[in-house]
């Protein structure tokens, strides 16, 4: 790109510009206006969409909430459709309900499936952070230490150490049981949590 070292020198090169590319550039501003209103279109498209998507959620989780088999079928076939937050929500929903039922494995699946859906740093933090508990139930701790490496925010600092302090005590390593723990204690994070950690912490030394 050239460099213009004066005012005059940029504004001769505006007029030369003008003059010689004057059709092309109104063609352009033409194209231009084009551009920006399909853009509004779009997003208008896409609020609209999402707004659409939301109601439909709304439907989705009354129905999910009655527990039915139809219900089931009917949250999932919208879970697979839908690759927005609703899409997520749904399947960490489905998954709850899978743990309520004591069904572990299917829990897993919804978790992983919503896991892989949400580029949200917080949305993504907090399914990887249910995916480890329900792994760390089904005795899978190493499985469940790999996703906490998922979990990068540091705002989910306090809820990743007590979740890893949980799973190494589970494999029986205490040390690293109690390293995570104090690692937990000295996080931001939610006081409640960390007086749960404190007596875990105490325990693992008793």
């Amino acid at each position: 790109m050239e460099v213009y070292t004066t005012e005059t020198d940029q504004i001769n090169a505006i007029k030369h510009f003008f003059v010689n590319n004057g059709k092309y550039l109104a063609v352009g501003i033409v194209l231009g206006i084009g551009a920006i209103v399909g853009w509004n279109y779009w997003q208008s498209h896409q609020t609209n969409q999402l707004q659409d998507t939301a109601t439909a959620y709304e439907k989705i989780n009354t129905s999910l909430a009655s527990g039915s088999k139809e219900g089931i079928t009917a949250a999932e076939k919208f879970a697979n459709e839908t690759n927005n937050i609703y899409g997520v929500i749904t399947d960490m929903q489905l998954a709850k309900h899978a743990v309520d039922e004591n069904n572990l494995a299917q829990a897993e699946k919804y978790l992983l499936l919503a896991s892989g859906k949400t580029k949200d740093p917080d949305m993504l933090a907090l399914t990887n952070i249910r995916l480890a508990r329900v792994q760390l139930a089904e005795d899978k701790t190493d499985a469940a230490l790999k996703t906490l490496e998922q979990v990068k925010s540091t705002g989910w600092q306090v809820a990743v150490n007590d979740l890893r302090g949980d799973i190494l005590a589970k494999k029986g390593n205490i040390k690293g049981a109690r390293e995570a723990y104090s690692s937990g204690l000295t996080a931001q994070g939610s006081q409640a949590l960390k007086m749960l950690m404190q007596i875990k912490l105490d325990n693992l030394s008793n």
